[in-house]
């Protein structure tokens, strides 16, 4: 017991150090500001009522809630031709959670499905509504978990909700399987290294010799503190160190260690640094203007952009949507005219400059743009929609018209029969559709500019040529792998100490146990498996060392499985199950660390949600219940038979 409690301490010392805890500056890559970037829900998103002509007040005053005036404020929303103002709905889901708690189911339903109809990109309205009908009847689970699905979905079609969750099961992935191997590298430590010392001890002769190299080892076991490595390259550092002592199936874990100790500080850093440059802010605001409530602040950020990056075609189309939803036609078709030049099969910029051309009422102009827009992509319902809308100003008696609108609504009937419902006005903005860059547009141009011009290989490539943390600054994962090869040579060439896995003794003798499969020293050998009558004090001292390891070794793992899953299947040598597992362990304590996710979405307080922890809560119980029934069924790794002889 007390060699578990022993190995409890390190691994909780270690852990803690890992999170930063006993330092000033958090230790990467699992870090509590590691990823800082600000992001658009970061800043201040204010939705000035005055500009849309909707309220001649103050901005600051409360807003308007009676169902006429938020008819009225969805309607001049859709003369802007705005998709989301997710000021308002948030403001809306404030005051139905509170007509909620007070037992106002109906207001609070109402104003959650004005929410809805005001920022259809957000997730959030569907969480309340979902809360909304487990309160009016909890055995309807059916309506609640499908609010909670829109809801789920929501996120993967809104990019910077899909950025916040991409970025956030990065960062619980790779630090689960981080700290899977750190307790890996410990176990190492703890099993192998006693055997290293021993091999010390029995070679310190007199001799000088022996003296310069033994305290040559010792000198070795210190680099990483000389060096200062950090602790996943010290703990690598160490376990090759240990190569020779190790089995080989864990010989494999060691090979994986140096690729995952390579990689996954390398593209969390890099992911880091991605977060806080101008192409990620960029990408937030094309966001914005393309699926938001875009400000002055929007518009002259992707202006400073294009000054000096007069080739982007997607800024210039997001500034040319900008301009023609603000009625400045001839603005907005230099934009996409330029959008074209850069981007020649761009048909949504084909699209959307037939749309100027139909607000300044060149008919012909239009046509023509709709159909170049329709021969890049065939199969958009809005393009022929489009179509139909300029064939309707051409003549109302043209067979076109009808034919082009069939097409359209066979395409997207979802998307035409909104926008047939929502035309009751003059205005341009609801007589055509606009396109706008996709969430799926903007995450591949993340990719692509997270990646850089070299591509994914190269990222590879160049993790192996980072510099490794410590006082020698050239230091880089090339060199360890050279002393892994190294070291891998020399293990084959000099025969190592193994311990056995019945009595625990190092030695060099080991046989094979035909029925467990494993190696055994020697004695054991002889006593245990040949059943040889020895002398008996020599049966009965090797017995009780053998009783007492296995003893000592079943508590060590039963232990410890309790506190970390996985830990003792680690410890008996089951090293893929046991990282697996203490993979999934690590997975729902970072989980529960970081709910609110690492780039929280400010624009809403943070809401719990009883459901979702329920469910997260009876999974992580489920998965502990199963590891504790597992650990109760299993049997010693060995069985001293001699005692009932």
């Amino acid at each position: 017991m007390k060699k578990a409690i022993l190995i409890l301490g390190i691994i909780l010392l270690v852990l803690l150090y890992y999170l930063g805890l006993f330092s000033k500056q958090d230790t990467l890559p699992l870090s509590s500001d590691f990823f800082s970037a600000r992001t658009y829900t970061e800043r201040e998103s204010t939705l000035d009522l005055k500009e849309i002509g909707f309220i001649k007040k103050r901005a600051s005053e409360p807003l308007p809630l009676t169902r006429k005036e938020l008819e009225a404020l969805y309607q001049t929303q859709l003369d802007r031709g705005v998709k989301n103002l997710p000021t308002v709905s948030l403001a809306l889901l404030r005051k139905a959670k509170e007509a909620r708690e007070r037992g106002e189911i109906e207001k609070a339903q109402e104003w959650t499905t004005y929410a809805m109809k005001i920022s259809p990109a957000l997730s959030q309205p569907h969480v309340e509504m979902a809360k909304i009908y487990w309160k009016k009847n909890p055995f309807h689970l059916h309506q609640v978990f499908s609010e909670i699905l829109k809801a789920q979905l929501k996120k993967f079609h809104d990019y910077p909700s899909l950025l916040r969750l991409t970025y956030h099961g990065l960062y619980l992935l790779s630090n689960a399987i981080l700290m899977s191997f750190i307790l890996f590298g410990i176990m190492i430590l703890i099993k192998y290294l006693p055997l290293y010392f021993y091999d010390l001890r029995k070679n310190l002769t007199q001799e000088l010799r022996s003296l310069l190299l033994n305290g040559l080892k010792v000198f070795v076991l210190f680099l990483p503190i000389f060096l200062r490595f950090d602790l996943l390259w010290s703990l690598f550092f160490w376990a090759t160190l240990l190569w020779g002592y190790v089995p080989h199936r864990e010989k494999k874990l060691i090979i994986f260690f140096l690729i995952v100790t390579t990689y996954f500080p390398f593209f969390l850093k890099s992911s880091s640094s991605f977060l806080n440059t101008p192409n990620s802010e960029i990408l937030l605001e094309m966001n914005e203007a393309n699926h938001g409530n875009w400000t002055r602040a929007t518009e002259e950020k992707l202006r400073a952009w294009i000054r000096t990056q007069p080739n982007d075609s997607e800024v210039l189309f997001t500034l040319g949507l900008i301009a023609k939803k603000q009625g400045q036609y001839a603005q907005a078709e230099e934009y996409y005219r330029k959008a074209i030049e850069y981007q020649p099969r761009f048909s949504q910029a084909f699209s959307n400059l037939g749309n100027v051309y139909l607000a300044q009422k060149q008919i012909p102009s239009a046509i023509s743009a709709y159909q170049q827009a329709i021969q890049i992509d065939p199969h958009k319902g809005a393009y022929y929609y489009n179509l139909s809308r300029a064939y309707s100003q051409e003549t109302f008696l043209s067979g076109k018209i009808d034919r082009t609108f069939q097409k359209a609504r066979e395409l997207d009937p979802a998307l035409i029969d909104f926008h047939s419902m929502v035309v009751d006005s003059p205005h341009m903005n609801r007589f055509v559709i606009d396109e706008s860059l996709t969430t799926r547009t903007l995450w591949e141009r993340c990719l692509h500019q997270f990646m850089g011009k070299e591509g994914f290989l190269y990222l590879l490539f160049k993790a192996w040529f980072e510099k490794v943390p410590s006082v020698i600054p050239f230091l880089a994962p090339i060199l360890f792998l050279t002393f892994l090869i190294g070291f891998s040579r020399y293990a084959r060439a000099r025969r190592f100490l193994t311990r056995c896995p019945m009595c625990g003794s190092p030695t060099h003798r080991f046989y094979l146990e035909t029925q467990k499969q494993e190696f055994v020293c020697f004695n054991c050998y002889r006593i245990f498996v040949q059943k040889e009558k020895l002398h008996p004090k020599i049966m009965e001292k090797k017995s009780l060392q053998a009783k007492a390891f296995q003893k000592e070794e079943q508590v060590t793992r039963t232990f410890l499985s309790y506190l970390f899953t996985g830990f003792g299947y680690l410890w008996r040598g089951q090293s893929f199950k046991g990282l697996l597992l203490l993979f999934l362990f690590f997975i729902f304590i970072l989980r529960f660390l970081f709910w609110s996710g690492l780039i929280p979405d400010t624009r809403l307080q943070p809401q719990s949600s009883p459901l979702l922890a329920t469910l997260w809560g009876g999974l992580f119980l489920v998965f502990y219940l199963l590891n504790v029934w597992d650990l109760r069924r299993q049997k010693p790794s060995f069985e001293m038979e001699t005692e009932k002889d």
